[in-house]
């Protein structure tokens, strides 16, 4: 059965990790044994599962599969809120009566000649097409941006504009961004088999105006941002699944500690909606994902979406292996390599070191028990990195532990976690800093909405304390503190003008996100922060001169 609390609308649930799978059974055949029967087949037949992104297609599948057992009357979904922003659980309600399952007349816009059921065009207990509509609007103000010093913390940033760089953008940055994603999605049953197609092509138009972070000109595209073809194959005897998928698509690894599909997306300079960060697919993946009884197996090959003028070519390849002990308890354990790469690695002596040969083996688990310690969960990731082609061993890893009092008024919730990327000692002849691949996320990995921007993930050490609740249903307020330190006083491969650091303190920042699911297709998004420079920031700027960056968001997201 589901679990209470809040419900809410992703801005992006698109590839967003699932913490669990429940199954919320309404009515009864009148046989609580088959109930209890039909709750397992449903589950069976959903074709995702804890630790996995979600798919709406595959979800959209899913519910066709069924509605077809008999004593099913339908099946819904939603996703609900977690205590973790950047997870959520898939609860499918399933509404069980007597009798045997009637075959269900086609229906959507174009069966029934009418607009009610838009965005479903079609849809029958075997096929479904539909429009896929999303986008949002966003109005940003910073105070301060890059510390009151964008001229140091931006130098030779490619995605600069420079006429915006240097007093023009000192004091206040205020501007708006707003995109629309559109196309067309299906799936359907390849006769009567187990096997199902499934696929989506959808174009993405963006525009930012007004005077952002990087650039102060209006900017329009329109890039195609979907466009791939899947097969998934559900066993509706032993729950075995099978998924293939190849084209341009998104995938995040876990929770993005070591691949988001946002920290592997450019949504800045020319490419309009720095803070919406709309773009989240791939220019190519190739993802193959197979579950039989408590493991499961998937494979990626990525070519992230870089911005041209800088692209470095990057091609990551690795296979993740899950053992799933109880839906709220499992571990996985995964390989990365980077066969292909024109990334560079800077060095204090010599020439820079290739990231092509890095290879990167990593072990997560999660864990949290409502029988022994209700509320209770923790989380922790440890990664090793090494390159075949020079000497290299560099670590990173996190830990939380979190409780969630689920019986209070608002459902509170504490966290802490600690987090660690490690710097390269030049006194090594080793090279030691860890390569974050594409970390990132709205919440998780970006650890810190403005600090975040001017210190890479490498080279860092952060403690966050998260607090959340949850006032009303479909409300949830989060206050994040984050504490930054750097590991090793050398930081090249970071900001330039923190390549060598003077001190560790970094700085640290709190931050305010308001989450709003107005309706089902309607969520809001706020974001109040401030960002402390620390005394190697500041003392990175001329006499010293960096100010505290604030950060106001108002944001819209929508869709159908």
């Amino acid at each position: 059965m589901a679990s209470p609390g809040p419900l809410r609308l992703l801005d992006n649930t698109q590839g967003v990790s699932l913490s669990e799978v429940l199954i919320d059974l309404q009515g009864s055949t009148g046989d609580p044994q088959r109930d209890a029967s039909l709750g397992e087949q449903a589950r069976d037949l959903v074709g995702m599962g804890a630790g996995e992104r979600f798919n709406e297609l595959i979800a959209d599948s899913a519910m066709l599969r069924i509605r077809r057992i008999s004593g099913v009357r339908s099946a819904t979904y939603r996703l609900q809120a977690r205590i973790n922003p950047d997870t959520v659980a898939l609860v499918v309600t399933v509404k069980l009566e007597t009798g045997e399952a009637a075959v269900a007349e086609p229906s959507g816009v174009f069966p029934e000649r009418a607009i009610a059921p838009f965005p479903v065009l079609y849809r029958s207990d075997r096929s479904l097409v539909r429009v896929i509509l999303n986008g949002g609007s966003g109005v940003f103000t910073d105070g301060n941006p890059w510390f009151g010093n964008p001229a140091t913390f931006t130098r030779g940033n490619p995605l600069v504009q420079d006429p915006a760089v240097g007093a023009g953008t000192r004091g206040r940055a205020t501007w708006i961004e707003n995109y629309a994603e559109y196309g067309l999605g299906g799936s359907m049953q390849v006769g009567d088999s187990p096997y199902y197609l499934y696929g989506a092509a959808t174009a993405l138009t963006a525009m930012s105006a007004g005077r952002d972070i990087f650039r102060d000109d209006t900017r329009w595209t329109t890039n195609i941002e979907d466009l791939y073809a899947g097969l998934l194959y559900v066993s509706p005897r032993t729950g075995m699944k099978g998924n293939m998928s190849i084209g341009r698509q998104n995938f995040t690894l876990n929770d993005g500690f070591l691949i988001s599909q946002y920290g592997s997306q450019y949504n800045a300079g020319p490419r309009p909606g720095v803070y919406l960060a709309p773009r989240t697919a791939h220019d190519f993946a190739a993802l193959g994902q197979a579950t039989i009884g408590r493991w499961t197996l998937q494979g990626f090959y990525l070519d992230p979406n870089e911005y041209e003028p800088i692209e470095s070519n990057t091609r990551v390849a690795g296979t993740n292996l899950r053992y799933t002990v109880t839906p709220q308890f499992y571990g996985d354990a995964t390989l990365i390599q980077v066969p292909q790469s024109a990334t560079r690695y800077l060095v204090p002596d010599g020439p820079p070191l290739g990231r092509a040969g890095l290879t990167t083996l990593a072990a997560h688990l999660r864990w949290s028990d409502r029988r022994h310690l209700s509320g209770v969960w923790t989380e922790t990731e440890v990664a090793h990195q090494t390159n075949e082609h020079f000497p290299m061993s560099a670590w990173a890893g996190y830990g939380t532990l979190g409780y969630l009092a689920s019986a209070w008024p608002w459902n509170p919730s504490l966290s802490y976690r600690y987090a660690y990327f490690s710097g390269d000692d030049p006194r090594s002849s080793r090279y030691e800093r860890f390569d974050p691949l594409f970390s990132g996320g709205l919440s998780e990995w970006l650890q810190g909405i403005s600090l975040a921007k001017a210190l890479s993930q490498g080279n860092r050490a952060s403690h966050r304390v998260r607090f959340n609740v949850s006032p009303m249903a479909g409300v949830d307020l989060t206050l994040d503190y984050f504490l930054h330190f750097a590991d090793e006083f050398n930081n090249r491969g970071g900001n330039p003008a923190l390549s060598q650091l003077s001190s560790k303190d970094l700085g640290h920042e709190l931050q305010l996100v308001a989450r709003w699911s107005i309706s089902r297709n309607l969520y809001f998004l706020g974001v109040a922060a401030s960002a402390w420079p620390g005394a190697a920031v500041r003392q990175a700027t001329p006499d010293g001169a960096a100010k505290p960056w604030s950060s106001f968001q108002a944001q819209v997201f929508w869709n159908f």
